[in-house]
């Protein structure tokens, strides 16, 4: 069955913020969203494959009234499939927020920002009354991850992503590792084996006749347990790791396969082996 959460609630109150905690537990997001779009958006909806989706609904994009009533029509057409989360915070945060971003507030005009503040609160009292609610003040990123991930029964898979890559092709530019598998035996200057690549079960062979190979494997499997548990932990929805050695092809993706065998046993890994085809 298919989820819709419509995100909305007071300017400043962590929309975006949300929309990104939304993403990493699996949630397909539209941002910015006019109200007026919902329903037909909806019809388009029924025929896509995708389960899980977020709305960000942007009220400067439609005169608030009319966002509430868009918004209240959906929840009464789809009401076994929607669910409205609704944002706030206090207004000592809300002013501070506004402060720091040095950003305008939608309704502000010929208000103060306290009087657009109360207007807007005033405005969505009726949607707020629809609506499940999170308060946001105080909380920090990782604190909002644990209430919405609580709220919707949902956790953020952690995910592991293992590259192997050559040097002479260049350092990868998107990684949190770097490992040098550089000083380990070399299978290139066999032969018998230099076309072949790090999954096939010669070289695998070949690599199980050296003690220092495992050693090395068990030893990066401890740094990397250590380090994706603590990325866990602080709510990073990744953590990247580029193995290298000289060409991409053996040591690399021989060190890439086994890890990755390893540590998913507690962790959702994901292999790719950028330079073993070249």
């Amino acid at each position: 069955m298919k989820r819709i959460l419509v995100v909305s609630g007071l300017s400043g109150a962590g929309k975006s913020t949300v929309a990104r905690v939304l993403e990493d537990i699996g949630f397909f997001c539209i941002d910015n969203l006019p109200p007026a779009l919902l329903n037909d958006f909806m019809v388009l909806l029924s025929s896509s494959s995708i389960d899980k989706v977020a709305l960000v609904v942007d009220i400067r994009s439609a005169q608030l009234g009319n966002a509430v009533q868009a918004i209240k029509k959906l929840v009464d057409n789809y009401s076994n499939i929607v669910t409205v989360l609704f944002l706030e915070a206090s207004d000592e945060e809300l002013l501070k927020r506004f402060a720091t971003t040095r950003r305008r507030h939608p309704l502000e005009g010929q208000l103060s920002l306290q009087e657009a503040i109360s207007k807007e609160k005033e405005l969505l009292r009726d949607m707020k009354e629809m609506s499940v609610v999170i308060d946001t003040t105080g909380l920090d990123i990782h604190t909002l991850r644990e209430k919405i991930g609580s709220l919707l029964k949902e956790e953020a898979q952690f995910v592991i992503r293992i590259r192997s890559f050559g040097f002479k092709y260049g350092l990868p530019a998107d990684t949190d590792f770097i490992i040098d598998t550089r000083f380990l035996p070399n299978p290139y200057y066999d032969r018998k084996l230099a076309q072949l690549n790090g999954t096939d079960q010669e070289i695998v062979n070949f690599f199980s006749k050296y003690p220092v190979v495992e050693d090395f494997i068990q030893y990066t499997y401890k740094l990397l347990h250590i380090a994706a548990t603590r990325y866990k932990s602080e709510g990073r929805p990744f953590m990247t790791v580029s193995i290298g050695c000289t060409g991409g092809r053996h040591r690399s993706v021989y060190v890439a396969e086994k890890l990755s065998k390893i540590l998913k046993d507690r962790f959702y890994v994901y292999v790719e082996h950028r330079d073993v085809n070249k």
